[in-house]
């Protein structure tokens, strides 16, 4: 009797594990999408799929200079353009190592929404995979051959991911799981801006999203407004224009940022008290002749630095609030973190109620060393 219980479980055991390769797919049957690019077509979607040559990735594409492959398809949605992807390339599409989504900007004008539904339900599809918006067309965008890198795709995943923590015009970290978070609130959005300068992509700027339509564009400058409001900028370096006789143009490397923005609602009134401290050094003087410093014109440059961020800042925040209407500073979360009950009676009217909403500023810059350049 034991040895027969020993065997149904061994035999049950086997069973469980066996078959756990059934829908296995070689490596070499998989068609890696590296980069997927959303465009309009009339009424229809333009999809251009960036697909990854495995043989020059790996070294051995002999005299193949090329190391991927792009694909365009015409049809009705995400998940038919796929599928006809079958009749194009002769492996099976595989998203798991997707690098970069791009909108097309005449297609996120019309509205990215019905595109969404396929990104946040593909099994494949890696919540952190980047997302971005094309001045101009996403094809154009994926068709670039990078000279420093594989594709394209990798290209502009490594600007927004990696180089924007060091230039404060790069909006950073909008991901499928950004934008699922904010789909599910119903919160505006901004994604970084990309477009082709002389056969070289760029990113600098955000597109501003408003019911998932792109309506409006922040530039390189205005970026740094905003990641100063998000308080998600750690360094960067910062430039600000003077007299000859006060530097000319200075350039400060600010190495340590910290900002913490808190609503306050007082008798309806809402109020978003901004402190940002900044701890910098001088790397840059335009006025070679000024190589001695004073405590005055110490002075003088961190409230000039001071005033050209403040007023950044407060430029920014009254375009997006007066303009365009876009939250893109994330004020709603901090509204329903600080004021929960305040938030579930005014959440639907939070449109208005943005209108409304004043930002108090507090700037702090500390030079901490100033360089020394010896006559």
């Amino acid at each position: 009797m034991y040895k027969r219980i020993l065997l149904i479980c061994l035999i049950s055991f086997c069973m469980l594990i066996i078959p756990g390769c059934w829908d296995r797919i070689e490596i070499e049957r998989n068609a890696f999408i590296l980069g997927l690019g959303i465009d309009l077509s009339d009424d229809q979607l333009l999809i251009t799929y960036q697909i990854a040559l495995l043989d020059a990735f790996k070294g051995e594409g002999g005299e193949q200079s090329k190391s991927t492959q792009q694909i365009s398809i015409v049809a009705d949605s995400l998940s038919e353009a796929t599928k006809d992807l079958l009749s194009f390339f002769g492996n099976m599409p595989n998203f798991s190592h997707c690098k970069l989504i791009v909108f097309g900007e005449k297609y996120a004008k019309k509205g990215i929404s019905d595109s969404l539904d396929f990104l946040f339900r593909e099994t494949d599809m890696r919540r952190v995979t980047s997302v971005c918006v094309a001045d101009g067309e996403a094809k154009e965008i994926l068709n670039i051959e990078p000279k420093t890198a594989p594709s394209s795709a990798i290209v502009i995943d490594q600007i927004i991911t990696q180089n924007s923590l060091s230039n404060s015009d790069i909006f950073p970290f909008q991901d499928i799981g950004y934008i699922h978070h904010n789909f599910v609130r119903g919160s505006d959005i901004g994604l970084a801006k990309v477009s082709v300068d002389k056969g070289i992509v760029k990113v600098s700027g955000a597109g501003l999203f408003k019911d998932y339509k792109l309506i409006g564009w922040y530039t390189d400058h205005e970026v740094t407004g905003l990641r100063f409001i998000l308080g998600e900028l750690k360094e960067g370096y910062h430039s600000v224009h003077l007299p000859w006789d006060e530097g000319d143009r200075i350039t400060m490397n600010a190495y340590n940022i910290n900002a913490s923005t808190i609503p306050k609602i007082t008798d309806g009134n809402i109020v978003v008290k901004s402190r940002i401290l900044i701890e910098g050094d001088i790397t840059e003087i335009g006025n070679p002749v000024l190589v001695n410093t004073s405590e005055r014109l110490i002075k003088y440059w961190q409230k000039a630095i001071e005033d050209d961020i403040r007023s950044t800042i407060n430029s920014v925040y009254k375009k997006g609030r007066d303009i365009y209407g876009v939250d893109a500073f994330e004020f709603d979360q901090k509204i329903e973190s600080y004021y929960p009950e305040f938030w579930k009676k005014n959440k639907d009217n939070w449109d208005e109620l943005f209108k409304t909403v004043e930002l108090d500023l507090e700037i702090d810059v500390k030079l901490r060393r100033l360089g020394i350049i010896e006559p």
